[in-house]
């Protein structure tokens, strides 16, 4: 009777123990990814105004900026790539429209896994 609790802890469990293993570079480079393909543009931090200016930003974080009239939004990689990525209204829309999307599909996927796990008691109501 008490073996699916432990079903459900041990695969919580393991969900936790991967996710806090995973190395946060790997994950740094997926966001980035993801950026690029929202349509966010590197700029390489290859002048001392460019370093000074990414150094000021903070890190793996969106600052939103208002460049020639339009609203832009930052996003500062010293670590992965030592770049800015920029991108304008539709990119950062985008991003964000990929972030919901992944994170629906993790959601539906922790319900899925649960779902399939009998819960105590559940026979009876079978």
């Amino acid at each position: 009777m008490e073996k699916p609790i432990y079903r459900i802890a041990l695969a919580i469990g393991a969900a936790l123990m991967a996710a806090a293993c995973a190395n946060p570079e790997t994950a740094i480079s997926e966001k980035e990814d993801m950026l690029v393909a929202a349509g966010f543009v590197p700029k390489k931090a290859k002048t001392a105004a460019r370093m000074a200016s990414l150094k000021a930003l903070p890190p793996h974080q969106f600052v939103a900026r208002t460049i020639k009239g339009r609203p832009s939004y930052l996003y500062a990689d010293p670590v992965v790539c030592g770049c800015v990525y920029v991108g304008d209204q539709r990119a950062y829309d985008q991003y964000r429209q990929q972030m919901a999307t992944q994170q629906t599909a993790t959601d539906e996927q922790i319900r899925a896994i649960l779902s399939t796990t009998p819960l105590p008691g559940e026979e009876g109501l079978l």
